[in-house]
């Protein structure tokens, strides 16, 4: 089909459209327009030029991000001992590590592990939060640990854990 058409038929074409383009650029936005408002804004060196404050800002005040807020310095601390006050459960089990516990159980599950691969998988995890042992919610745990382990566990070998 492209055979029948001659390089001159082309480019008598792209002649032709480039200057339809052209046109219709040149109409839209380079044709006298008039202005928006007849009456013109005043400028500083007139007389009734009325100077904004700096408290009238024509944009308005910009808005500040979600759960950010401006506090003094003596306002801000970081106030480890009244969050374990208020929230003890938070600080001795935190989620982060109940999460650890169900993704070691799951690897043992997938991959047919024995309780000798759990105890060095946790290991790992007691290095990583070693206040956990001297917890008010070990026993919590332990009962979490052994409804997700895939194996029986003993109340022995569940206190024998942490130490």
């Amino acid at each position: 089909m492209l055979k029948a058409f001659s390089w001159q038929d082309f480019l008598l074409a792209a002649t032709i459209l480039t200057l339809i383009w052209y046109l219709l650029v040149w109409i839209l936005f380079y044709r006298k327009s008039e202005p928006l408002s007849p009456i013109p804004l005043p400028h500083a060196w007139e007389e009734e030029f009325d100077q904004l404050d700096e408290q009238d800002n024509l944009m308005g005040k910009p808005a500040m991000e979600h759960g950010v807020s401006i506090v003094q310095a003596e306002d801000f601390s970081f106030a480890e001992r009244e969050l374990r006050d208020e929230y003890p459960d938070q600080l001795e089990d935190p989620p982060e590590l109940r999460e650890e516990i169900k993704t070691i159980c799951k690897i043992i599950a997938s991959e047919d592990g024995t309780k000798e691969d759990f105890f060095s998988l946790f290991e790992m995890l007691k290095d990583k939060y070693p206040e956990i042992a001297s917890s008010s919610a070990l026993a919590d745990l332990n009962e979490f640990i052994s409804e997700h382990v895939p194996f029986q566990l003993s109340d022995q070998e569940l206190e024998n854990i942490w130490s």
